[in-house]
């Protein structure tokens, strides 16, 4: 209601809130829910005209100070929203830019923390040169004249509405607290391409990230990132003495020398890189890689200054220096060196430099390769990262075994197998081995180790090529591991372990048909059930049962029907649903019509009065008259059709449905299908269905036509 008044008087509506929650506290306004949202659809609507916008906005701040709702149309969106340079229809308010910035301002010097971010995300809107996505509806506001949204008069002034929170931000980056400064830097890069590309605004921009290459707080590796950004997507329509400044400014960070190269392109994994301005693929940085590990095998001084933080994160492109290195390094000499780096920087080292110096030893030199894995298998400061620095270099049955005795030991977790899924290593085990492993994990009884389990399963066997036979005791035992069908105590399983299961079920299915009705029982036991591998209306994971059904559709459906009942919970009914098969927008034949009609038939005729009405509403929606198949809700009606039950039901489960478009329009649709279907019918059972189902659709049709006037 109090939306709706809004829409007849925003100035008394503005009034109402200034006097209520206006004045609450941050508590109160974290305690707000109900209401909350027309509140602040309310306030978006107040905040279109011009002599309101700067009250409406502050209520949407206090707000969005004490937020309680996570999507992005809650109080903190709409704040941010409504700083958007958009102009005409996509404009959020007839406020000039000008005019809201005090409010900005206001928000970035609050004492509150949570109002200081909530300003840097409005700033963050406030600069975008992206299209300004908008939800219309705010300004039609019942019989009120349209709100002339802001229209900037003249190129001038759509630039001041960039150029003025830019300037703010800038201003105020020194007196912001250390983790808002990181987010104002962040920011102005993020914005400075799109800004960069409006001639009259270049120069600031410029001006902004020369500045900041100067203050300790600003990451130089960040900036020149953004310059090759700019002069890679916008270089060839930027002013020519623009583009000559940006690539000037690019080289005096890049700087000159071994060590300033070495940061920009191992230092550095840029996407622009890979591409040149056409967008056509080439790799600029390898050639630099290259040159840069020649230096450094002729010069080792050089290379042991830069080693500390060739072994951290820091060297984005640590891997391919690393192999490229290892590659010159003939008698791997450098190798100690690397070894003790790597032991001294622990708390922030990776295996990232050293697992690509180690591919190469392990090309070339395969026994040195597994000596030197060996030794870092007993060095206690180094052992914990074996199993990347396997997992980058190579693969061997005794590298694997190795790390299986590690875990055995419980020095390293069974969790680290979880990266050998990944890049095609498990392709170079034996079969023995890996069974080894596999045997290993399903011991666990976490289903962290047989997810595991599952994606090297799936790799080893499925994706690997050319494929090897599946051993069946070991899958069967895989597939129907009790951790599966349990519901996790955190978190949920992911859809790559569903998409591996299936994949293993549908091959296990096919190579060991015997062993299908086992798994087939596993299934249909915990079918659909919450928190475990099979949950989920339409889990890909019901196309192993059905393929199971398609080779013993007998033996399933003997297996199936105890779970239907008589007692119909939630498993019968997501069973039932099995059968019924397609879904609210898709007629299909279903699951049931894999099952001879005169096993289903004969469960029905021993408790008709229980059964029939039952089978009506999870027999396939389907019609249809096709010489030698049999539609089984036809069926249905012949034989049962007679009882009113049956064919409500059966009513009820054709109009089970969704669509798009008008509802009027899909009811006559549906109404003229069925008359067409009677026109060939000769039962009257099916008959009487038809003409109570048009019946029906008459009284859908009338209404539905009424709703569709009211609405236009």
């Amino acid at each position: 209601m109090f939306l709706a008044l809004t829409e007849a008087d925003p100035e008394s509506a503005l009034e109402c809130l200034k006097r209520t929650i206006g004045k609450w506290s941050k508590e109160e306004l974290l305690a707000f829910t109900t209401g909350r949202r027309e509140v602040v659809w309310a306030l978006e609507k107040i905040a279109i005209w011009r002599d309101l916008f700067a009250d409406a906005a502050r209520i949407l701040l206090a707000l969005g100070e004490a937020e309680n709702e996570t999507f992005s149309n809650n109080a903190s969106g709409v704040f941010a929203g409504l700083f958007a340079p958009a102009y005409g229809k996509a404009g959020p308010t007839e406020a000039p830019p000008q005019e809201r910035l005090p409010v900005l301002k206001e928000a970035l010097e609050s004492a509150s923390k949570e109002k200081r971010k909530l300003a840097l995300k409005a700033f963050d809107e406030a600069l975008t040169t992206l299209p300004s996505p908008r939800l219309v509806g705010a300004e039609y506001q019942g019989l009120r004249r349209e709100p002339k949204l802001w229209m900037p008069k003249t190129y001038g002034e759509l630039f001041d509405a960039y150029r003025q929170p830019w300037q703010l931000l800038v201003q105020k980056l020194e007196s912001m607290e250390e983790d808002e400064r990181q987010e104002g830097v962040k920011i102005l890069l993020n914005n400075s391409r799109g800004l960069t590309s409006m001639a009259n605004l270049a120069d600031m921009v410029l001006e902004t990230l020369g500045e900041l290459s100067e203050k300790p707080y600003a990451s130089k590796k960040e900036i020149l990132s953004t310059v090759v950004h700019i002069l890679h997507y916008n270089g060839k329509g930027l002013d020519g003495d623009i583009r000559k400044r940006l690539e000037g400014f690019r080289d005096e960070l890049i700087g000159s020398g071994f060590a300033a190269l070495l940061r920009r392109y191992v230092g550095m994994d840029l996407l622009e890189d890979q591409f040149d301005e056409e967008g056509k693929e080439g790799d600029k940085v390898q050639p630099k890689i290259e040159e840069l590990a020649e230096q450094a095998v002729k010069d080792i001084a050089l290379l042991e200054q830069e080693l500390p933080w060739l072994v951290t994160a820091e060297a984005q492109n640590g891997f391919r220096f690393g192999y490229e290195l290892g590659k010159r390094d003939t008698g791997f000499e450098i190798l100690p060196l690397l070894l003790e780096t790597q032991r001294n920087t622990l708390s922030k080292g990776t295996a990232y430099f050293l697992g690509g110096y180690l591919r190469a030893l392990f090309e070339k030199n395969r026994s040195m390769w597994e000596e030197q894995l060996e030794v870092i298998a007993k060095d206690e400061k180094l052992n914990l990262m074996l199993p990347e620095f396997t997992w980058r270099s190579g693969m061997t049955d005794r590298a694997a075994l190795r790390l299986l005795e590690l875990t055995q030991k419980g020095i390293i977790a069974f969790e680290h197998f979880s990266m050998f899924g990944v890049g095609g290593v498990m392709k170079d085990l034996s079969e023995e081995v890996y069974q080894r492993l596999c045997t290993f994990l399903l011991e666990h009884e976490k289903y962290a180790a047989i997810r595991i389990a599952l994606d090297l399963h799936f790799f080893y066997y499925i994706h690997k090529i050319p494929k090897q036979p599946l051993p069946r005791e070991l899958t069967l035992r895989l597939l129907t591991h009790k951790a599966l069908f349990q519901k996790l105590e955190t978190g949920r399983r992911g859809q790559m372990d569903e998409y591996h299961w299936t994949g293993i079920g549908k091959a296990f299915v096919q190579a060991f048909p015997e062993k299908a009705l086992d798994l087939a029982d596993t299934i249909l036991e915990h079918f659909n059930e919450d928190g475990t591998i099979l949950e989920g209306f339409f889990s890909p994971t019901h196309s192993v049962i059905n393929e199971i059904i398609k080779k013993y559709p007998v033996e399933v459906w003997e297996k199936t029907k105890k779970y239907l009942g008589p007692h119909i919970d939630t498993h019968a009914y997501f069973v039932s649903q099995w059968l019924r098969g397609g879904d609210h927008y898709a007629a299909k034949e279903g699951t049931l019509s894999y099952i001879p009609v005169e096993k289903i038939w004969e469960w029905v005729d021993e408790d008709v009065e229980e059964r029939a009405w039952y089978l009506a509403s999870f027999v396939p929606k389907t019609l249809f008259r096709e010489e030698g198949k049999t539609c089984l809700a036809r069926e249905l009606l012949i034989r049962y059709g007679a009882r009113e039950d049956v064919r409500r039901n059966l009513r009820a489960n054709f109009s089970t449905e969704s669509w798009t478009g008008p509802a009027s329009m899909h009811y006559q649709a549906k109404k003229n299908w069925l008359l067409d279907f009677k026109k060939d019918e000769d039962n009257e059972n099916v008959k009487r269905w038809i003409d109570e189902y048009v019946s029906v659709l008459n009284r859908e049709i009338e209404q539905a036509r009424v709703e569709e006037e009211r609405r236009s």
